[in-house]
């Protein structure tokens, strides 16, 4: 109780300065032992050696930062959408955390321009996500697992993360698919014409080289065309089930004597 006091009392006398851009009462806590931010920015390029010989720089905050962040994001989206299913809330999380969307963080929160380094990182595109992790493990080591929380949702996410925009692209078929198709390299066509028929209709196809992965019709040119790939990732994820069942059989056949697979 006592701690606590004092603790809103800090936060009241040093609401108003600066730590790495944002102010203390944005932060939602002084911060104790700043060395752990410091070791938070520095990357490996720069890094420093105790007498033991032992590395410093963000790689080990870095690894803590990626569970904790995991952790705490799983529990806010699992609190904001009670009715929806693991594998929903996996692909959010999964976006929420990703190395492209933890870089554009750290870099509107102007962590990119504090990181050491002595090397050009400017190349580099998952450095400053990497910064954004390590910056979250300091602050756990730092204030413990609800300051961190507390900064991450009271901050974080209003600031940086719409949530309605994600579970858009997350109910968006076809940004799924285009998606999906550029990490595999696989080109993809969608091709999507009116019919000639008295209402007027849409059909798109999608075709994977010369192959026809599936047709959707729709009132409207963008509801054909997320029919269709909507067709396309149902087809996919069988695919992946049955693909895992096939390699399952296998395995379990090998195992089996032959007395027992006649039995």
């Amino acid at each position: 109780m006592i701690s606590k006091i004092i603790q809103s009392i800090k936060l009241y006398l040093y609401r108003k300065e600066k730590f790495y851009g944002l102010s203390i009462s944005e932060w939602g806590f002084v911060p104790g032992n700043k060395g752990l931010y410091t070791l938070a920015l520095l990357h490996k390029s720069a890094s420093r050696y105790t007498k033991s010989g032992t590395v410093l720089n963000y790689e080990r905050l870095e690894f803590l930062g990626d569970a904790v962040l995991g952790a705490i994001v799983a529990e806010i989206l699992y609190k904001f959408f009670p009715n929806k299913d693991e594998g929903f809330m996996t692909r959010l999380r999964s976006k929420i955390v990703s190395r492209e969307s933890l870089n554009i963080i750290a870099i509107k929160m102007g962590l990119s321009e504090e990181v050491i380094a002595k090397s050009d990182i400017s190349k580099n595109k998952h450095i400053y996500g990497d910064v954004f992790e390590a910056f979250t493990g300091a602050i756990y080591l730092d204030q413990g697992y609800d300051k961190t929380k507390a900064f991450i949702e009271n901050y974080i996410f209003p600031h940086y993360v719409n949530l309605e925009d994600l579970v858009y692209v997350d109910k968006n078929y076809k940004s799924r698919l285009i998606e999906w198709a550029q990490k595999q390299k696989i080109d993809l066509n969608i091709e999507t014409i009116e019919s000639n028929a008295r209402r007027s209709k849409f059909v798109c196809t999608i075709s994977i080289g010369e192959d026809i992965m599936a047709q959707g019709i729709g009132a409207s040119k963008k509801e054909a065309e997320q029919n269709s790939a909507e067709k396309v990732i149902q087809k996919k994820a069988g695919a992946a089930v049955m693909h895992r069942i096939e390699e399952n059989g296998k395995k379990l056949l090998e195992n089996l004597s032959t007395e027992e697979i006649l039995l």
